[in-house]
């Protein structure tokens, strides 16, 4: 979608704005707050954090964070309290229309004072991944496929969940002393799957890179700054899984060539691709992995070949606010040349609203030039 479409629906770009709510309050329109700055980072396979400064919070007779009416004061390190929920929306015009980026809860409050008399009051934290990060915990599932044991896990931690995992039944999947966070990056890693928390919903699945560009930025065009670098360092010509069948015991080998790269753009080549084609060689890779059949090895290689395809060429940009420009959708990038403007796959987006306005800073990664 072309930025000019999103005239209508974001109200012409002309008046950003926010809804801050903090169990269920809205700091602006219920407690006449004077939030100055509004951050909410979203990245793939890693909790999404927020961050949110008020400017006014301090009273200086009673020398504390309070806030409201003399005779009815809210002490707002209490309202802010650890563990306390919050939503934080963004987007152009009246509240209902804005877009919500972040729904989670309060880990961070720091105060800072200056010379000139001035104290703000910073409260940050993260979305609902974030207690996945606490503890360890020890797990085993029997002739289970990778969707049962990332689908009970969600459960345990009663998230709302998309997973979207395919391939075989497994004669074992262990959770080994680790948190819940660090065994669902591992087995996002083995297969090569991302998540992330969106909408109150946990997805865990295939990178949504074959679909179409959810927006297009030109150069000068609402893209303010951008740049990209494409760089062979890491890129392999080829993977090799080696395993042994838990039926026979006969030997399983597992590969991925150039080529089998996901999202692909027609008509461009590979890292590896190129590699062969600068050097005559390349790199390729060769592990032994716990491995139990031809299309679990099959999988892993290929999982072990994206990873790398997609470091080839990687990017960053910043742009006017764009609520819908988010992590796992494709960004048209156009006015930056033959070999840098193309679709490139969005893998952070941090979308910002202070006094410089409402903007939306990302990274991109693409496997392909």
């Amino acid at each position: 979608m072309k930025l000019a479409a999103l005239d209508n629906p974001y109200d012409d770009f002309y008046v950003p704005t926010f809804v801050v709510a903090v169990g269920g309050e809205d700091l602006l329109r219920d407690h006449m707050l004077a939030v100055t700055n509004v951050e909410v980072e979203l990245r793939l396979k890693s909790p999404g954090r927020f961050s949110v400064s008020i400017g006014n919070a301090y009273d200086w007779e009673a020398r504390d964070f309070v806030a409201g009416e003399r005779d009815t004061p809210i002490d707002l390190l209490k309202m802010f309290a650890f563990g306390a929920k919050v939503k934080i929306s963004l987007g152009y015009g009246e509240p209902s229309a804005l877009s919500q980026m972040i729904d989670g809860l309060i880990t961070e409050v720091a105060a800072s004072f200056t010379e000139d008399g001035n104290a703000t009051l910073t409260l940050a934290g993260y979305d609902a991944l974030y207690p996945l990060r606490l503890g360890r915990q020890s797990r085993h599932w029997d002739d289970a496929k990778l969707s049962d044991a990332i689908s009970a896990v969600a459960a345990v931690n009663q998230l709302n969940s998309d997973v979207r995992a395919t391939g075989v039944t497994l004669a074992s999947i262990d959770q080994n002393e680790e948190s819940d966070l660090a065994f669902i990056e591992r087995m996002a890693e083995l297969s090569g799957s991302t998540f992330y928390m969106r909408d109150g919903q946990f997805y865990f699945g295939p990178r949504r890179d074959d679909r179409s560009p959810a927006l297009e930025l030109a150069w000068g065009q609402g893209l303010t700054q951008f740049s990209s670098a494409a760089n062979l360092a890491n890129q392999v010509t080829g993977v090799k899984v080696h395993g042994w069948s838990a039926i026979n015991g006969a030997a399983i080998v597992g590969s991925a060539e150039p080529g089998d790269e996901k999202g692909r753009d027609s008509g461009r080549k590979s890292g590896a691709e190129w590699a062969v084609a600068a050097f005559g060689t390349g790199s390729k890779i060769d592990v032994a992995a716990p491995v139990r059949n031809q299309a679990e090895a099959d999988s892993r290689a290929k999982a072990i070949l994206d990873a790398h395809a997609q470091q080839f060429v990687t990017g960053d940009g910043e742009c006017v606010g764009v609520p819908s420009l988010l992590p796992d959708t494709n960004l048209e990038v156009s006015g930056l040349g033959r070999a840098f403007s193309k679709t490139y796959y969005v893998s952070e987006a941090t979308h910002m609203l202070d006094e410089r306005g409402y903007r939306t800073r990302f990274a991109v990664q693409e496997p392909t030039l």
